[in-house]
């Protein structure tokens, strides 16, 4: 089972990682991306528990999936504090 940490970028590019975990997101094995479709914008995170955010514009505000590490802190065990990174 795959889980996904929910990140927002706002239109001044800012970057938070939310409390939202999503588990296996519907998948549609036709489109190019298969389970990350439309979140096909891949993006190094810094200062996140996730390396990597998939968002669903390439820039500007937007919504983006993040696969969480197994070392990453879970949303019900142990939140991260809410943090703010301009990128």
């Amino acid at each position: 089972m795959f889980e996904y940490a929910v990140y927002i970028r706002t239109k001044e590019g800012y970057i938070e990682r939310m409390n939202n975990i999503i588990s296996n997101p519907a998948c549609d094995s036709k489109e190019t991306y298969g389970s990350l479709a439309p979140y096909v914008y891949e993006e190094e995170l810094v200062g996140f528990p996730e390396s990597v955010v998939h968002w669903e514009k390439s820039t500007g505000p937007s919504v983006g999936l993040a696969l969480i590490n197994p070392s990453s802190p879970s949303v019900d065990r142990n939140p991260p504090p809410p943090r703010w990174v301009r990128v």
